[in-house]
C-alpha cells in the first residue's frame, strides 16, 4: 500500500491563503468605500473560501500521482464554487418595491469574480489571479470616475410640467425628488398664461433639470409624476434641445389607462 505523503507544504497553502485575503481585502474596501452592501469581510470570505476550495482540488489532483487508480474530477468543486457564488450574488442585489431602482448589481459582479480568483489563487496560478485583479480593481476604481465625467450628461434631463396648486404640488415634488435621491439642478416657475382646467384653477408651467442616479428608470420617474393629483401634463428631453424637440406630452389620462 502507497503511504500519503503531503503534495502542498504548508507554506505553499500559507502564500495561496494570504494572497486570498489580500485581494479580496482590497476589492472589498473598494466596496466598503462606495458604501455597498458587501464591504471587507464579505469579499475575504468569498475569496478564502474559493481558495480553500482549489486547494482542496489542487491537492486531490496532485495526489493521483500517489494513487494512480484513483478519478477525480476537479471541474466539480471549481463549478459548484461559481454555480454557489449565484446565491450571494443575489443577496447584494435589492429592487424597490415601485421597481424604479436597482443596487447592488456590481457588488454581485465583484463577489463572482473575487470567487474566481480565490479559485485561481489556489490553483496556484497567480500570475493569472494577479492580472485578472488589476483589471477589475481597474474597472470598480476608474471606470467609475469616468463613468461619472464622461456619461453624467446622459442622466441630466429637462422636465416642464403643468400643474395648478403650486404651493402643494411643488413640495410634493421635491419630496418624491428627495426619496428617489434624484438631484435637482435647477427649477423654473413661469405662469402659462390665461389657461384654466375644468375647476377654474390656474394652470401654471414648472421647469426642472435633474440628474436621475443610475439605479433609476427615468420612464418610471416621468409615469409616476404624471399621476400626481394637481400634475395635467409632463414634457422631457436631454438638456440642450429646443423645445420643439421634447418628447410627445406624456399626459395623466395616458397613464391611467395604461395602468387599467
Amino acid at each position: 500500500m502507497v503511504e500519503y505523503t503531503q503534495i502542498l507544504t504548508w507554506p505553499d497553502i500559507t502564500i495561496r491563503v494570504l494572497a486570498a485575503i489580500a485581494i479580496g481585502l482590497v476589492i472589498g474596501i473598494e466596496r466598503e468605500i462606495s458604501n455597498h452592501p458587501a464591504g471587507m469581510k464579505t469579499h475575504v470570505l468569498v475569496c478564502l473560501g474559493s481558495a480553500l476550495a482549489s486547494i482542496i482540488a489542487a491537492e486531490m489532483g496532485l495526489s493521483i500521482y500517489l494513487y494512480p487508480g484513483a478519478r477525480v474530477d476537479l471541474s466539480r468543486i471549481a463549478s459548484g464554487v461559481v454555480s454557489g457564488m449565484g446565491f450571494i450574488g443575489a443577496g447584494a442585489i435589492m429592487k424597490s418595491r415601485d421597481g424604479t431602482m436597482v443596487t447592488g448589481i456590481t457588488t454581485a459582479a465583484t463577489l463572482w469574480a473575487t470567487a474566481c480568483m480565490g479559485l485561481a489563487v489556489g490553483m496556484g496560478y497567480f500570475r493569472m489571479a494577479f492580472i485578472v485583479f488589476l483589471a477589475v480593481f481597474g474597472t470598480t476604481v476608474i471606470l467609475k470616475s469616468v463613468e461619472r465625467r464622461f456619461f453624467a450628461r446622459l442622466r441630466t434631463r429637462r422636465l416642464e410640467l403643468y400643474i395648478t396648486d403650486k404651493r402643494t404640488t411643488i413640495p410634493q415634488l421635491d419630496d418624491y425628488f428627495e426619496r428617489k435621491k434624484i438631484t435637482v439642478l435647477s427649477f423654473e416657475y413661469l405662469l402659462s398664461g390665461d389657461h384654466f382646467n375644468s375647476a377654474g384653477e390656474r394652470i401654471s408651467r414648472c421647469r426642472y433639470m435633474i440628474k436621475v442616479p443610475k439605479a433609476v428608470n427615468f420612464n418610471n420617474i416621468v409615469r409616476e409624476i404624471a399621476l400626481f393629483e394637481n400634475v395635467y401634463e409632463v414634457y422631457e428631453n436631454f438638456p440642450g434641445k429646443e423645445e420643439t424637440e421634447n418628447q410627445p406630452v406624456i399626459e395623466k389620462t395616458d397613464v391611467l389607462a395604461d395602468n387599467e
